[in-house]
This record gives structure tokens, C-alpha cells and sequence, in this order.
């Protein structure tokens, strides 16, 4: 397995339709979205590869002056689930931004599924990133008023702990430029 950075264009001609089928429209962003925040340094794009063939991909979050990584999106293509990819994949992409205090990645909360089979898939998600050392922050984001997400972190810096009030500093600054504040502020909301 090979994690190989992208630039936009590869990014719109390789990914971007396989984007398109795994995320529902809810959770996608534009590709116009992507793409300005592509331009402005803030969005980066992984593409897993396995004997030169996309098998998944990585499309994160990062500023400058920032020592957090948000991992937006994560996909193994379905035909190379359940297969270990995933865990692989991540475990990689630790070596790969080792210049990182931290990774996030916002999991929608479980038992708040529309039917079983969604809240099981949540289930399934959490205990994925689990076993791979992230651990769940005690608050919750609200966004626009019906979306409720857990964010699960991962710290990549063996030498400092940090608490729960800095983590959620550095997310909402990543929020801030991916978002924009004023989105942000609008319609997002912190949960205890």
C-alpha cells in the first residue's frame, strides 16, 4: 500500500467521483469549497494506492501555525473493505505528519441514527479509530441545529498532553478558515 499527496487536478480527475458515491450530498462539500480551500493551503489530499490502483483516499484539514490536522474525509473503496486498508492506511498517515501534535476526525454520535443498521455503522466507525489509539472527547458539536458529531482525537506527540479546552481552540480555528467565523459561530455549537 502506497499514500501518495495529490494535487487538485488528480484529486478532481482520480477521486472526486468516488468522493461523490461514498459520501452522501448532506456531508459532501462542493467542489468549488474544496477547491478554495485547496488553493489556500488548507486542504490536502491523500490517495491511497495499492499496486498503482486507488484502493481509498485522505482529504484533510491544516493551517498554518497550527499543530492539528483535521481528517475530514476517509474512504476505503468498498470493494477493499474489511481488509485491513483502513487501519494501514492511518497507521501511515501518522508517519506522514509526524510534524503534527495531533489528528481529529468528527464521527457522527452514536444512538443518534435514523434506524439500526446507522447507528451499527457509527458503532463500527468508533471502535475502528478506538483500536487505533484515538480517544473521544467528552464534548459534542451541534451543526445547524440537527447534526450531532463526536470528535475523537489523536495525539502524535509522545511529550505533551493537552486538555480538552486547547483541543477544541485548535479545531475551531481550523473550522474558522475551512467555514468561514461567521458560518461557524452561526451554526455550530459546543455540547457538554
Amino acid at each position: 500500500m502506497e499514500l501518495i499527496n495529490i494535487n487538485f487536478k488528480e484529486f478532481k480527475e482520480e477521486v472526486y467521483q468516488k468522493y461523490i458515491e461514498i459520501f452522501p450530498e448532506e456531508e459532501r462539500k462542493s467542489l468549488e469549497t474544496i477547491e478554495k480551500n485547496y488553493n489556500k493551503n488548507i486542504t490536502s489530499f491523500i490517495k491511497i494506492a495499492e499496486a498503482n490502483k486507488l484502493i481509498g483516499f485522505l482529504i484533510m484539514n491544516s493551517i498554518e501555525n497550527n499543530r492539528y490536522m483535521q481528517l475530514d474525509y476517509f474512504a476505503i473503496l468498498p470493494e477493499y473493505q474489511n481488509k485491513g486498508h483502513g487501519t494501514k492506511a492511518i497507521k501511515e498517515l501518522k508517519n506522514l505528519i509526524s510534524n503534527y501534535d495531533a489528528i481529529f476526525v468528527e464521527i457522527e454520535k452514536l444512538g443518534c441514527g435514523a434506524n439500526k443498521t446507522d447507528n451499527e455503522i457509527r458503532e463500527k466507525r468508533a471502535k475502528f479509530y478506538e483500536r487505533l489509539g484515538f480517544h473521544k472527547l467528552n464534548s459534542n458539536l451541534k451543526w445547524f441545529n440537527s447534526l450531532f458529531l463526536s470528535i475523537y482525537c489523536l495525539n502524535l506527540s509522545k511529550n505533551q498532553t493537552y486538555d480538552e479546552k486547547e483541543i477544541l481552540n485548535n479545531i475551531f480555528e481550523i473550522y474558522y478558515k475551512v467555514h468561514g467565523r461567521k458560518k461557524v459561530n452561526e451554526n455550530c455549537e459546543i455540547i457538554k
